[in-house]
């Protein structure tokens, strides 16, 4: 029976991470990744398959920094864990020794109960190849498409679908798009930009049925109304993946994932759990939180991996940011922490920052786009809670250095008067900063 130091169950973002990261952190322990998938995907470009990407095989994820860090790989299904043997063993009936063992077996698309959702011609977003490759095959042979879900991934792929010239309707059950991750006025500039290309989008509305014999012809909304589609998209989230999880006897919760400490250890000693698989909680509220990003699972993955065998990294995760960005008709859009919606739900006391401006000076520089930035700070204690962005480019790394601030609690007056680099072809004007200007924006109203 082979033996192996970390054996990691999964391959994607965070399963890699984590073994670079123990590579990294304990030289002379072998490492081994076992993954479903004879080739990994990028999960955040799935979407972009249907069109950008022109093919599946273009959003492979390499294995060349693992090879080169000297991580083993193996393609397997694990089916049983016995934990106190520490073996694993597969379906082909190997069994393999493990001293610490890394639950990152992902996730899978959630399937809501609507009635006909099993008939041919309707498709899931999974992260298989050859399932994409015959999703892909379908939507070329299609000419009117129903996406059920209006969160970022229902968004992204109806995007694609536009480009692809095709008829889309986007159903929402909630009352915006993004419902989850950006307020209402930023779900509203989505389902404007949609609409102006022809998209027809319905929000605050469920489908009853998704109708036809053995294949689709299309939907029953509540309201009765029936929308004609040669194929339907269902983009309604992700659940975590957690069958050997439950039989491996990890402490779970079944909706939100394997429940983990600050160090990403479960239940048992030696077994560890990143990406969306482990539960995951807010870093504001410390309520647990369906969001999974990969770049949560990643910084999961290099904190597993630097702690396997000893505390090497004195830090704990405090939870989720939610910190995310895409781009939708040529836009960007980002958030992270608190929305306003949600800031209200919990009875936080707060006020609102906003600037509009353009992200170069002057403005008539080529590449020059308007950028609006709301953010979101703590009445009393003056913390930085939440930011939402529409613009340029630009968006997705003004977002990240706005995790950063509220990652360091940093306060509207220590915002207010922080050093920055501009640069007319680069940023804002420094007198026109967006970050700093909507904050003093909130600070005028304190």
């Amino acid at each position: 029976m082979n033996r192996w130091d970390v054996v990691i169950v999964g391959g994607g973002p965070a399963g890699v991470t984590t073994a670079l990261s123990a590579k990294n952190s304990y030289h002379d322990k072998n490492v081994l990744i076992i993954r479903r998938e004879e080739t990994s995907l990028i999960p955040c470009g799935i979407p972009y398959v249907l069109h950008s990407l022109k093919k599946v095989e273009n959003n492979i994820m390499p294995d060349k920094p693992l090879e080169a860090a000297g991580v083993e790989l193996m393609v397997g299904d694990v089916v049983e864990i016995e934990p106190a043997a520490k073996v694993i063993i597969l379906r082909s009936g190997e069994k393999l020794e493990y001293d610490r063992l890394v639950m990152a077996t992902g996730s899978t698309p959630f399937i809501p109960p609507i009635p006909g959702i099993e008939k041919k011609g309707v498709h899931l977003i999974k992260k298989e190849m050859d399932y994409l490759r015959d999703l892909k095959k379908s939507v070329e042979e299609s000419r009117r498409i129903v996406v059920i879900g209006g969160g970022f991934i229902g968004v992204e792929v109806t995007d694609e679908l536009l480009k692809e010239g095709k008829d889309v309707t986007i159903v929402e059950k909630l009352d915006s798009l993004l419902p989850l991750s950006m307020d209402e006025e930023f779900g509203t500039m989505v389902k404007e930009m949609l609409e102006a290309k022809g998209v027809r989008v319905l929000t605050g509305i469920s489908v009853k049925e998704i109708t036809g014999e053995e294949g689709t012809d299309g939907v029953e909304l509540e309201n009765g109304e029936k929308i004609d589609a040669d194929l339907v998209l269902v983009a309604a989230g992700y659940r975590p993946r957690l069958e050997l999880a439950r039989k491996t006897g990890l402490e779970i919760n079944e909706r939100y994932g394997i429940i983990v400490d600050e160090y990403m250890r479960t239940s048992m000693k030696g077994v560890f759990a990143v990406g969306d698989c482990a539960a995951k909680k807010h870093f504001l509220t410390g309520e647990f939180t369906k969001l999974m990003l990969a770049s949560t699972a990643m910084a999961q993955g290099r904190l597993a991996g630097s702690n396997l065998y000893e505390v090497k990294v004195i830090k704990e995760l405090r939870g989720s940011l939610g910190t995310f960005s895409t781009k939708i008709q040529g836009t960007a859009f980002a958030a992270m922490g608190l929305t306003e919606r949600e800031a209200k739900k919990l009875g936080v006391s707060y006020v609102v920052g906003r600037n509009e401006t353009v992200d170069r000076h002057p403005g008539k520089l080529p590449g020059a786009s308007s950028v609006y930035i709301k953010l979101i700070y703590a009445k009393v204690s003056h913390q930085l809670l939440g930011a939402q962005i529409r613009g340029g480019d630009s968006a997705g790394e003004m977002i990240n250095t706005l995790s950063i601030m509220m990652q360091n609690n940093m306060t509207d007056m220590q915002v207010d008067t922080m050093q920055i680099g501009t640069h007319p072809l680069l940023t804002s004007s420094p007198i026109a900063y967006p970050i700093i200007n909507a904050t003093v924006d909130a600070i005028t109203k304190q």
